[in-house]
């Protein structure tokens, strides 16, 4: 776990919680919208981010739409 000193008092059981979840490969990532997001630490953000984007993507929507 990593040292939590420089955290405020009131902040460091956040902090440690955080820096367990970073030691179990969970990763928390801010999200476009403002909240955050959980993701699994094995796989980087830009897969994350890519992979929620196709969703929205005119054209694989109109692919998926063709072939339905």
């Amino acid at each position: 776990m990593g040292i939590t000193a420089h955290v405020e008092e009131e902040q460091r059981e956040l902090a440690r919680d955080v820096h367990r979840l970073a030691h179990l490969g969970v990763r928390l990532i801010d999200s476009a919208e403002g909240g955050t997001k959980v993701t699994s630490g094995v796989e980087s953000p830009l897969v994350s981010e890519v992979e929620d984007e196709k969703v929205l993507d005119p054209i694989l929507l109109e692919l998926r739409a063709k072939c339905s």
